[in-house]
């Protein structure tokens, strides 16, 4: 059985063509999507030798699954690619990867911060990628967004769609209240040790968030 968010990806992705898992871990993604019938080929990378070798054992012998290893997106370079998974790194992280993004000009991408979500978020724009569909999915009692994205035009993000997800804002999905709490939490720690001129400006993020809140209510 796949965890939450694997899970979640699987439902996002492409059900077809070729798909791609980047920083792949044990392959499970990877693995479930190969028995797709319509799924002509899965790639699943990693960069680290190690974590390579453990990738590759795991896909041995598996059909329409090759283990690579290399740098993001880069060992992919000129596979026509329908699908992409970035799951389970920073935001920051990720946004390195889609330096690439523009050479699968046909990709859907399933994105999975970890934290910095907000710059992930604002930092798609500039690499001409635009937000589609967002999930929220609850581990451990934490809420994750995935961020589903493809080139195209997009309107410049807001201060708190780029925080909340513009998706996540209008459908409030189960777990909703839990992410605006975990960034309340988040603002009055930085509230703490902010001196008098930063302090206005975070409890003006606080407050939005708390209105916010209020809509649900």
């Amino acid at each position: 059985m796949l965890a939450a968010r694997l899970e979640a990806a699987l439902g996002l992705l492409p059900a077809q063509g070729v798909l791609a898992d980047i920083g792949a871990g044990d392959g499970a993604l990877g693995l479930a999507l190969a028995q797709r019938p319509q799924v002509r080929h899965v790639f699943a990378t990693e960069y680290g030798e190690g974590a390579y070798q453990r990738l590759q054992r795991t896909c041995a012998g598996a059909q329409k699954v090759t283990a690579l290893r290399g740098d993001g997106l880069r060992p992919l370079i000129g596979e026509p690619l329908d699908g992409v998974a970035v799951l389970g790194m920073g935001g920051r992280t990720i946004l390195r990867i889609l330096d690439l993004g523009r050479a699968f000009p046909q990709a859907l991408f399933v994105l999975g911060p970890m934290q910095s979500a907000a710059d992930l978020r604002l930092g798609l724009l500039p690499r001409g990628l635009a937000i589609v569909d967002e999930r929220l999915v609850l581990h451990g009692g934490r809420p994750y967004p995935l961020i589903v994205a493809r080139h195209g035009l997009a309107d410049p993000l807001g201060p708190l769609d780029a925080v909340l997800g513009p998706v996540l804002r209008r459908t409030r999905p189960r777990g909703f209240r839990l992410l605006l709490e975990r960034h309340r939490h988040l603002l009055e720690a930085r509230l703490r040790g902010a001196d008098a001129a930063r302090r206005d400006a975070i409890l003006a993020d606080i407050a939005e968030l708390e209105a916010e809140g209020d809509a649900d209510l």
